[in-house]
């Protein structure tokens, strides 16, 4: 399990999951470094922003099953990061869809929480 708060690595995922370019590899490695509570907001975010009926969604959505599939303790790593207290604060307090095209801001809001 990882503890990683590192900005640029959960960046680096979110942006090869969102816009393609992430090898599997070095997406298995970001995910069992990072925090719990970033894998499962990375995750849900782009579930929620890229909603299965958007045309945009296909190929984003097939990027996180793959990292999924090939990476079976990132679903592990998600609902961990599920029941911590940053997200039930973040989803309290912010949606996803206002971090649409500004996944870094909402990276480092939550970076900055967990490190506070």
């Amino acid at each position: 399990m990882g503890t990683s708060t590192d900005k640029n690595q959960a960046l680096r995922l979110l942006n090869g999951l969102e816009m393609g370019g992430l090898d599997p590899a070095e997406g298995r490695v970001l995910v069992e470094d990072l925090d719990p509570v970033l894998v499962h907001l990375i995750v849900r975010f782009l579930r929620d922003v890229y909603p299965i009926h958007a045309p945009a969604a296909g190929p984003v959505l097939e990027r996180v099953v793959a990292l999924t599939n090939a990476t079976p303790e990132i679903v592990a790593l998600a609902k961990e990061g599920e029941t911590d207290p940053i997200t039930s604060w973040f989803v309290s307090e912010h949606t996803f869809g206002e971090f649409r095209g500004r996944g870094d801001a909402m990276l480092a809001l939550v970076v900055d929480k967990l490190e506070s």
